[in-house]
């Protein structure tokens, strides 16, 4: 997908799953393109939880306090929380490991659609809902193949999760 758009690589991201060309178009309008060089914060632990990003190029590490949570690549939504909750801040950074291009959906924006029951806001959460819902399987099976030890690991990422 190297040489394919912007909004070509938006729309083939797991967010977009479902959506007609026209949502997906008008999603996209909401969209804020950013760029960012190699350790830059694409947001930080305790910022405010304004906007949901979807990493288009590049690859990008996901910590809190320190630890390192997951490294994520092209496809990857993150911030979902601050559009599924009112989240006041950011429980994670998001830093590049390389140049990293993204798109920042802000959430007052996609708010407001939802409001109005806009089919593609609905369809974005449930895109959402299922990602979430793979990452709680990920978690409980973790916690399954960890014994005890793994239900405290569990216990302390759901938390994080959940903040």
């Amino acid at each position: 997908m190297h040489g394919a758009s912007l909004y070509q690589r938006f729309a083939a991201t797991p967010l977009c799953e479902g959506l007609t060309d026209d949502e997906v178009s008008a999603l996209f309008e909401l969209c804020e393109q950013r760029a960012f060089e190699p350790s830059a914060a694409v947001f930080t632990e305790g910022q405010p939880g304004d906007a949901l990003w979807i990493i288009l190029e590049g690859d990008v590490e996901v910590s809190r306090d320190g630890a390192v949570l997951a490294e994520v690549g092209p496809g990857a939504a993150l911030g979902e929380l601050s559009l599924l909750r009112e989240t006041p801040t950011r429980s994670a950074t998001a830093r590049a490991l390389c140049k990293v291009v993204a798109v920042r959906l802000p959430t007052t924006a996609f708010r407001k659609r939802l409001l109005v029951n806009d089919v593609a806001a609905l369809k974005v959460v449930s895109n959402l809902a299922h990602q979430l819902a793979d990452r709680l399987v990920a978690l409980n099976d973790r916690l399954l193949s960890g014994g005890r030890k793994g239900l405290a690991v569990a216990r302390t990422e759901l938390r994080r999760l959940v903040r």
